[in-house]
């Protein structure tokens, strides 16, 4: 589809009422030069007169019709839309006009809308950290103390051989409360503060290696495929490693344990990324393209509108991304967004905290980097991380 060509407003309406004033101009000296011998004399004037009142009324009302065509409909109908997303409809954005100037205010005005959305996810977000924070606190000194003595008596049960099933459903669910309160207090955990140089290759393979060594990923068809360039980001090793870990747990629970998951590293440039026209994780032989503004994924693998914001200013050099895919259920797609949010789990009820893809969301974002998830070619869920390449 071509992109229709944008006019300077200034130009647009110099041509038009110039256009239309020569024209008149040329109108009235004609009349002037035919009638003046033709007319009575007597009446010549005053039909000059009349013709001279038409032609200006015409250039006058033309001149009104292009100025409110132009400038002032577009700018009523962006300020009506700016009134509404000031009343908190965030949801509505301005139609780009028909000139360049305008065509920029609509793109300003429509991202700091997606911008104030991006800031309340975010300010929610906080909100929900601190809350969790000051529970997971209480919990830990309230739950933690109990918890240990409830082990502690049925590792002694254990060993005395009685009620085998019992024992094993109370160990079941001891681990369970044990892994929500592990979960609480890593969300809650403040953020380092320290960041280096670290080989997403080697922390990919290192995973990888500690997952298989552990049996997690016996049954599944498991396909890795590092960066072929080095990889090394500005991150802190232990949060990347929680975040792959989660990832790959979280598709493995997905799939119940069987299926295929692939994992897969690459080195792309922004204009790979946000041109949306090849997978995102078959990216390296095309040309790059020149970087577009924000707009919504235009194929399944393309960044959510949120990345390609991330991809439109955070970062100006080229991006490494990870993707994490598997042959599962997938997500809903109205759900894309709210899976990084503390407590949403699209898992069945006592099977998930919520917690997991909120602290994969966090790690990323520690490290300067987005993360969003899509329908994979699997057919299950996509999860692709990018984060800005480290100078060598």
């Amino acid at each position: 589809m071509a992109v229709p060509r944008l006019y300077s407003l200034r130009n647009e309406l110099l041509l038009s009422i110039g256009a239309l004033a020569a024209a008149a101009l040329i109108l009235g000296v004609a009349s002037v030069t035919v009638l003046y011998g033709v007319l009575d004399q007597d009446y010549a004037a005053l039909y000059i007169g009349v013709l001279f009142g038409l032609d200006l009324s015409v250039l006058v009302g033309y001149i009104a019709y292009q100025v409110n065509e132009v400038v002032v409909r577009p700018l009523r109908e962006a300020m009506d839309a700016a009134e509404a997303i000031a009343d908190g409809n965030l949801t509505r954005r301005i139609k780009p006009g028909n000139t360049t100037e305008l065509a920029n205010l609509a793109f300003a005005v429509n991202r700091m809308t997606d911008r104030l959305i991006e800031d309340r996810v975010h300010l929610v977000r906080a909100e929900k950290m601190a809350v969790v924070g000051r529970l997971a606190a209480g919990i830990a000194h309230e739950i933690g103390n109990p918890l240990g003595a409830i082990s502690g008596y049925t590792h002694v049960l254990k060993g005395a051989g009685h009620a085998p099933d019992v024992i094993a459903g109370l160990e079941r669910e001891t681990e369970r409360i044990d892994r929500i309160v592990r979960g609480l207090l890593d969300y809650a955990r403040p953020a380092p503060l320290t960041t280096a140089r670290v080989d997403v290759n080697d922390v990919a393979r290192n995973v990888l290696d500690l997952l298989m060594t552990q049996g997690v990923l016996k049954t599944l068809d498991v396909r890795f495929s590092p960066a072929a360039v080095p990889t090394h980001i500005m991150a802190n090793r232990h949060d990347l490693e929680q975040m792959l870990v989660n990832l790959l747990l979280n598709a493995v629970d997905a799939m119940g344990g069987r299926g295929s998951l692939s994992l897969v590293l690459r080195v792309a440039t922004r204009s790979q990324l946000m041109s949306g026209s090849r997978r995102a994780t078959d990216l390296g032989s095309s040309p790059p393209s020149p970087p577009s503004p924000p707009s919504p994924p235009s194929t399944p693998s393309a960044p959510s509108a949120r990345s390609q914001r991330w991809l439109a200013g955070a970062t100006t050099g080229d991006v490494v991304m990870i993707a994490v895919a598997d042959s599962g259920p997938g997500i809903p797609i109205e759900d894309v967004e709210r899976v990084f949010e503390p407590f949403f789990t699209t898992k069945d009820s006592g099977k998930g905290t919520g917690l997991g893809l909120a602290i994969v969301a966090r790690a990323v974002e520690n490290a300067g980097g987005t993360i969003w998830v899509s329908r994979s070619r699997e057919g299950g869920a996509a999860f692709r991380a990018l984060f800005p390449l480290a100078e060598s």
